[in-house]
């Protein structure tokens, strides 16, 4: 019994514990096919994310430079700089939206005592999406879900979580692994106390 107590209370010390966030719950396994391609391995994805930024900053600068010095009556130079804006438009949807969704279904989402751990953007963030999203401010999952042969019997499993926010905001965290999806999702109900909105089947 003594030792039943002792090997309860080490496998408990050695869960992660954070002071903002709380106890680590679950960390979501990334099938190896989902995981980022050795170029994007580690920091080099952030790396190059920031990259893209160095550049839409020179970019803009570049713009508003051809702004002040060109002739605006001439067709072309107007084209020129529609053409410019265009491409950092399209620059910062790349870096601050394609990429971060990318980040966030190749990168483990972390359940923890006080909240969802998950990849945002700079531009995310000042939207109202944060990397870390405390339970209080978790509504509600919205979860699509489809029936998948297992073993023989057939499961409704989750392929997609949203996170409604309280502040109106929904992020969508994507298609992930069912597996490991249902288990996120189990953990955030019975952890949070939150349950699923408008349950997706297909």
């Amino acid at each position: 019994m003594i030792f039943l107590y002792f090997t309860m209370a080490m496998a408990k010390g050695t869960r992660s514990v954070d002071e903002t966030k709380g106890e680590l719950l679950f960390t979501e396994t990334i099938p190896k096919k989902l995981q980022p391609r050795k170029v994007l391995a580690g920091k080099r994805w952030g790396i190059l994310e920031n990259l893209g930024r160095v550049a839409e900053v020179v970019l803009l600068v570049f713009l508003i430079d051809l702004i002040a010095s060109t002739d605006l009556s001439v067709a072309s130079n107007v084209v020129n700089i529609l053409f410019c804006a265009v491409a950092l438009v399209l620059m910062i949807y790349v870096t601050e939206v394609i990429s971060p969704r990318g980040r966030r279904m190749s990168y483990p989402v972390k359940v923890w005592s006080k909240g969802v751990e998950v990849h945002t953007s700079f531009l995310e963030e000042v939207r109202g999406f944060p990397g870390f999203i405390p339970k209080e401010s978790i509504k509600a999952l919205i979860v699509r879900r489809i029936d998948v042969n297992i073993d023989g019997k057939v499961e409704n499993m989750p392929t997609t979580l949203k996170l409604r926010l309280s502040n109106g905001k929904v992020l969508d965290l994507g298609r992930r692994n069912y597996h490991e999806l249902d288990k996120m999702v189990r953990q955030i109900k019975e952890r949070y106390g939150v349950e699923e909105d408008q349950p997706l089947r297909s």
